[in-house]
């Protein structure tokens, strides 16, 4: 899978598990995904939710570690961190 397909395929992740309110086309590469700044409003159970399901179709654990929670940072973050070795 090539970069940009694994990016439209994140952000169908994020709307079908964190159920938003957003196509997933209309979800930036480099927009916060969790926090104050992101216009999608996920919260830590969002973020589990990803991370659960970014596990079980991708075989990427992402710990509670400063380093791996950046990779929920966007989505060009995510997808970097699961093709990273």
């Amino acid at each position: 899978m090539n970069a940009e397909d694994l990016k439209v395929e994140l952000k169908k992740l994020i709307v079908e598990e964190c159920d938003v309110d957003v196509e997933s086309g209309d979800i930036e590469d480099n927009e916060f995904l969790i926090g104050p700044d992101s216009r999608l409003d996920l919260d830590s159970l969002d973020a589990l939710s990803i991370s659960l399901e970014v596990k079980r179709r991708f075989g990427k654990h992402i710990d509670s570690g400063n380093e791996t929670r950046l990779a929920l940072t966007s989505v060009n973050k995510l997808a970097a961190f699961i093709v990273a070795d």
